[in-house]
């Protein structure tokens, strides 16, 4: 059953990264209650771009997210990526940013947290499925 349900999560995962591609993060940026940006990584063996769409929520003005990963005891990719390598894309909506990355402190992950369960309470699931305490990746951008 749980190889089902992250074949099927990896399914929709990609055809959304695919239409957040092709319509430019148009349509696809916002379903329900929650938010989505494009997340860029280098790839820490392959040093080639990967992209992953990840619901976000806003902290004092920059997207943050959580590296929940359906509650897998592994970290997603993208996160390994991040702590190899700071420097990410990362598109909200139509808008593109080159930016950083880093892990909120735990201050601002208690402050986080209950922005991500009302935006979707799946992620309180996640976590009873695992020891792994989720960190949350602030995003802030270079640009001016």
């Amino acid at each position: 059953m749980k190889i089902h349900r992250y074949r099927m999560v990896a399914i929709v995962s990609r055809a959304h990264k695919f239409l957040y591609r092709i319509l430019n993060g148009r349509f696809v940026a916002h379903l329900g209650k929650a938010d989505f940006l494009l997340l860029t990584t280098i790839g820490r063996r392959t040093n080639h771009k990967k992209d992953v769409v990840l619901l976000y929520v806003r902290y004092h003005g920059h997207p943050a997210v959580i590296a929940s990963f359906g509650g897998n005891p592994k970290a997603p990719n993208w996160l390994l990526n991040v702590r190899n390598n700071l420097s990410v894309e990362f598109q909200v909506g139509p808008i593109h940013r080159i930016g950083t990355a880093r892990i909120a402190s735990t201050v601002e992950r208690e402050e986080l947290w209950p922005k991500f369960i009302e935006i979707y309470p799946g992620y309180e699931r996640y976590q009873s499925r695992t020891t792994r305490k989720f960190p949350i990746v602030i995003l802030t951008h270079n640009d001016p």
